[in-house]
């Protein structure tokens, strides 16, 4: 009788092995996914540097050769940094005033610069000069009055620009064109309290910072409502006061979140994998992060705007 139990034993143990792994097995980060940020260097408040002072740091992006450029809303300027020259420089101004950049990106070969001051999108060649102005912000309703403080752009054309003053995010079309206004004020699903910044997915979908609420809105290609994204992470410290979402070419998130200092980093199905800000050092940690950039090898800047300085880590994957 008791040699027979053996088998049955070690048959339950080993159950009971597996039932252990297999959860550990699920909860391992599937390859692309980020699993920590490595800090590699600033740019700081150097007299020298055709940037200096920083004083008001916003939007930042990379250009697909490693440019990296930056808007300085309280200035009123927008540099870049030559990624092949390390050489920093100023962008034209746009003849419009007062000029207050918010949001930068790029489309192909040219920079495209949302400017707060005159609410329009102004058009530039990657060596900074001025082209032209595609959008004007407060022509797209006429009807109604519209702030735009943050924008993103797809491969086909499509944009998308935050309003602020409507607590709604308007779908532009490939012509630029008015296509949907997306939300309203409130809390409920599909609602905002002080829209932020904007990002588009791998599959044309995109996410939309809702600050008020503290978590992210998921829109489907279409511009459908998808899912709200609720700052009470399961792993890691929720949304505090979240501004600015950025996404690599895995559709992976990364956001940045003034309210704690931290960038919250989510996978391409949306869990929390970790927050990073204040584990780097004095060097390296974030206070006030404001927008943040995936560039070419993996680099992630992100514009601080309390620290006047902007950081440049690197995004390590499993």
């Amino acid at each position: 009788m008791t040699g027979a139990r053996h088998p049955f034993l070690l048959g339950m143990l080993g159950l009971c092995v597996l039932g252990l792994i297999l959860p550990a097995l699920a909860e391992e980060a599937p390859e692309g996914t980020p699993i920590r940020l490595d800090f590699l260097y600033t740019f700081t408040n150097e007299p020298s540097q055709p940037y200096y002072p920083l004083e008001g740091l916003a939007g930042c992006v990379y250009s697909t050769e490693g440019t990296l450029i930056i808007c300085d809303e309280k200035k009123g300027a927008v540099y870049g940094l030559d990624a092949s020259q390390r050489r920093w420089f100023e962008f034209d101004r746009p003849p419009s005033r007062p000029y207050r950049p918010v949001d930068v990106q790029i489309d192909g070969f040219k920079v495209l610069v949302l400017d707060s001051g005159s609410e329009a999108i102004h058009r530039f060649d990657l060596s900074g000069a001025y082209l032209d102005q595609v959008v004007d912000v407060r022509q797209l309703d006429p009807a109604v009055i519209s702030r735009g403080t943050a924008f993103a752009m797809d491969r086909d054309g499509r944009m998308v620009i935050t309003d602020t003053d409507q607590q709604q995010v308007m779908l532009l079309d490939a012509f630029l064109e008015l296509h949907m206004r997306l939300g309203e004020p409130g809390t409920q699903e599909d609602q905002f309290i002080d829209p932020g910044g904007l990002a588009f997915l791998p599959d044309g979908g995109f996410l939309a910072v809702d600050r008020g609420n503290r978590r992210l809105v998921h829109y489907g290609r279409l511009g459908f409502f998808e899912a709200t994204l609720d700052g009470d992470l399961e792993k890691g410290p929720a949304f505090v006061m979240p501004a600015n979402v950025a996404v690599d070419r895995k559709g992976n998130v990364f956001v940045t979140d003034p309210g704690n200092g931290l960038i919250h980093v989510l996978d391409y199905n949306f869990r929390h994998r970790f927050s990073a800000g204040q584990d780097f050092g004095a060097a390296g940690s974030l206070v006030n992060p404001q927008d943040l950039a995936v560039g070419p090898g993996d680099l992630l800047a992100v514009t601080d705007r309390d620290r006047e300085v902007i950081l440049v880590y690197r995004i390590i994957y499993n």
